[in-house]
């Protein structure tokens, strides 16, 4: 049974007689495909079908979106759309409820089946992760050849490199930071120049599907306790990856990383990783913080990111995995160095 097909014996199961979709990663999941700027996706039991409806805009673009499963139409205006409508995402503007009534929600049930990955959305974050792999690259390699480039220029040419060779645009704000701006996890590139340490974190965005990829890079060897800190990181994830597979939760996963990391499991102030697809974070998150234990399943596709983060720098490496039923596929093979 393909998602169209399963979505409507959920709605029909549940008592909707039509759903609107117009979250853009939702509509984004069911086409397996980037969807028009501006599009609602219509779920009708009673016609057994959905109809993606556009603006006169993008009509003529979205006609090559028509398939068995799928109609497209030119939207009216919101009141006629929304009053035929029970089945509702929880993410809907609250201006739009106004015309929908005894609604139910369906957030969830999308959610949970945007977990198991197909196989048109697996090739997506492939071609994703392929192209954020030669980026990562070809910034490793400028910048162990320049010692005049800045934060910014890096992000920069990471983000023309992607767009150059297929990406939509970055599945997230390029992170690019150097030396002590290690030391946090999300930070921003800015105009100083790298000189020591370069951590990047970055990801293509491939028919609106993610991809996410980490590596640190040591520019000057002679930085205290760098080698130590970055080879446990690196052996931490490899016995994350050891234990990846389908049947494991989330929680004794990110245990297992936690206890590896010794007398540095207090640095490591983060997740071991999420599930990625059409947004750059999604279920299942591994952690051993959340409150319902998860189960990874085959087919999910996840990141392994471990980090550690002391008052000096930080140190984090992340790779994209397809989860197997006695294992993993790796989607990300940027070269990992060894210091």
């Amino acid at each position: 049974m393909d998602k169209f097909q399963e979505f409507l014996e959920y709605l029909k199961e549940n008592d909707i007689k039509k759903a609107v979709i117009i979250k853009k990663e939702n509509i984004n999941y069911f086409l397996e495909k980037y969807p028009p700027n501006f599009s609602m996706l219509i779920f009708d039991t009673k016609k057994d079908t959905a109809i993606l409806q556009v603006s006169k805009l993008d009509f003529e673009m979205a006609k090559g979106y028509k398939n068995k499963n799928l109609d497209i139409e030119l939207y009216e205006n919101f009141e006629s759309t929304f009053k035929e409508c029970n089945g509702i995402e929880d993410s809907l503007p609250i201006r739009f409820l106004k015309f929908v009534k005894d609604y139910k929600l369906v957030s969830k049930k999308i959610e949970e089946m945007r977990e198991i990955k197909t196989k048109a959305e697996i090739e997506n974050i492939k071609k994703a992760a392929k192209i954020s792999d030669n980026a990562i690259e070809y910034a490793t390699n400028l910048a162990l050849e320049n010692d005049n480039l800045t934060e910014n220029q890096v992000a920069a040419e990471i983000e023309y490199f992607m767009k150059k060779n297929g990406s939509i645009r970055p599945s997230f704000d390029t992170i690019a930071i150097s030396d002590k701006k290690t030391r946090l996890p999300h930070g921003m590139p800015s105009n100083d120049l790298v000189k020591n340490i370069l951590l990047m974190d970055i990801g293509a965005l491939y028919e609106g599907y993610c991809s996410d990829i980490t590596r640190t890079v040591i520019l000057n060897e002679n930085i205290k306790n760098y080698s130590e800190i970055y080879n446990v990181v690196n052996s931490v994830k490899n016995e994350a990856e050891r234990n990846l597979k389908a049947g494991i939760s989330v929680k004794e996963l990110d245990l297992i990383a936690r206890e590896h990391m010794g007398e540095f499991k207090d640095y490591f102030i983060h997740s071991l990783g999420h599930g990625v697809g059409v947004e750059i974070h999604e279920n299942p998150a591994i952690s051993s913080k959340i409150k319902e234990d998860v189960i990874l399943k085959e087919g999910m596709v996840v990141t392994i990111e471990p980090g550690i983060y002391t008052n000096d720098f930080g140190v984090r490496i992340e790779d994209l995995y397809l989860v197997k039923k006695n294992g993993f596929e790796k989607l990300s093979n940027a070269k990992i160095l060894e210091y």
